[in-house]
């Protein structure tokens, strides 16, 4: 992971990068062994699913534990605080994988939890960053919406990963001195499931 992870205190992690990196296939899966479908199954719905609690509990959401979590990157504060901080978890049976982060705003200043101005332009800088990144990175659409009464900047892109086309939504919120930013990313030919998964962030469920 050393390899695929930028600062996140620099904002923001490439999902894709990571996806890349992380080895997941955006192609239609191998059919599994028949004895292996059940025993993966009963752990998961055992384990206890990942929990998120972004900008000091203003945007909750859970994830089944089904998806694998990797860490990114760790700070030494607590979140919410403006410290940096980042997961990925990667669903191999789905084909998704789901960047969650938090970091200090890059203008360093303390902003409200539904200030457009400033997540016009934190989106304007993750649109700049993601491009640069991949140059087949496309926008295909932008606005912000308000969850919970938190504003939130959300990014519909597409984008080309190890030579697949895939769907990116990111959502960019933020608080205090904390920018969150949780993206998600899956294959170009599931975008119903695509957005179920957005849709679950954003419910709270």
């Amino acid at each position: 992971m050393a390899s695929a992870g930028p600062r996140l205190a620099s904002m923001v992690v490439s999902g894709a990068a990571l996806a890349s990196a992380a080895g997941l296939a955006w192609a239609a899966p191998p059919s599994p062994a028949p004895e292996a479908r059940p025993a993966a199954t009963s752990t998961h719905n055992d384990a206890a699913p990942h929990t998120f609690a972004l900008l000091k509990t203003q945007f909750n959401f859970t994830l089944p534990a089904a998806y694998e979590r990797r860490e990114i990157e760790r700070g030494s504060g607590t979140p919410g605080d403006g410290s940096a901080w980042g997961a990925m978890l990667i669903s191999d049976d789905d084909r998704k994988i789901v960047v969650v982060s938090e970091a200090p705003n890059p203008s360093g200043t303390l902003v409200g939890k539904n200030d457009n101005i400033f997540l016009t332009g934190a989106g304007a800088g993750y649109n700049a960053r993601q491009k640069r990144a991949h140059p087949q990175y496309q926008v295909q659409s932008e606005k912000t919406i308000v969850v919970n009464g938190v504003g939130m900047r959300r990014i519909e892109a597409t984008d080309v990963i190890d030579g697949s086309a895939a769907l990116s939504t990111a959502l960019l919120a933020a608080s205090g001195p904390t920018l969150a930013v949780v993206q998600v990313i899956s294959g170009a030919n599931d975008p119903r499931g695509h957005n179920a998964l957005v849709d679950r962030i954003l419910a709270g469920k």
